[in-house]
């Protein structure tokens, strides 16, 4: 079955999120609209099963996603790796000095914006680049989901989806699933060809004491993920009979 079938229709996720299926014969299972009240497709339980831990190409997923192409680096887009790369350096040598704000954070989680929000500022301010939080589809502003920012080399017009990501330098190796991707067609951020990076500052892991090492520069055009599905329940549809008193 197409990748593009499946996201036509079902609730993916790979660590990155949740997918809709087509409908398919054998044993089914009638899965209702919790807003509409209605049956929807019938769903196969046994395929879950058959496609949980299936791998993709990222290239592929978002291609069928988006429509968009991932780009593979070459020569022209140097200005613009060696650029995020240096300010990032610098980024992760502000935020390891003694008076850092990211000291001021309880959890590493909560670094993490300062970490996006000091690299958006400083590749913006470079004359030849632009840098801001990627639009949907219907130019809107999103912070949540992949990818984090849309950088621009005015010159050439190369863009490039970046995500800046902390890790704990000790789990470098860890099997742990620590990036997501949930295709969404009425959010969806990727919209244009483009490079898609990661940037992954390594962290000591002293909490509120935080030093931070070289930061690693990942090109994405080669990063295989896996599909997770899942069933998924809001507060309003779990404590709905609790707001009915």
């Amino acid at each position: 079955m197409k990748l593009s079938a499946l996201i036509a229709t079902f609730i993916l996720g790979v660590g990155f999120g949740t997918l809709l299926l087509p409908t398919l014969s054998s044993t089914r299972c009638q899965l209702r609209d919790s807003s509409q009240g209605q049956e929807t497709n019938e769903v196969t339980l046994s395929l879950l099963g058959s496609i949980t831990g299936k791998k993709f190409p990222l290239k592929k997923v978002i291609s069928e996603t988006s429509g968009a192409i991932i780009l593979e680096p070459n020569n022209s887009h140097q200005p613009l790796l060696e650029l995020i790369h240096s300010l990032a350096m610098e980024v992760s040598a502000k935020f390891s000095e003694p008076n850092s704000p990211a000291h001021e954070k309880r959890r590493i989680n909560e670094v993490s914006a300062l970490f996006e929000d000091a690299l958006r500022i400083k590749i913006d301010a470079h004359p030849d680049f632009a840098c801001d939080f990627p639009k949907t589809q219907a130019g809107e502003v999103q912070r949540s989901g992949y990818p984090d920012l849309r950088v621009e080399h005015l010159p050439t017009g190369a863009v490039a989806y970046l995500d800046p990501k902390l890790f704990e330098e000790t789990s470098i190796k860890s099997s742990f699933r620590t990036f997501y991707f949930e295709p969404s067609p009425e959010n969806a951020k990727v919209t244009e060809d483009a490079l898609h990076l990661l940037i992954g500052f390594p962290h000591d892991g002293k909490t509120q004491k935080w030093t931070f090492g070289k930061p690693h520069l990942v090109d994405l055009s080669r990063l295989t993920v896996k599909l997770k599905t899942e069933f998924s329940a809001s507060n309003r549809d779990l404590y709905q009979e609790a707001n009915s008193d």
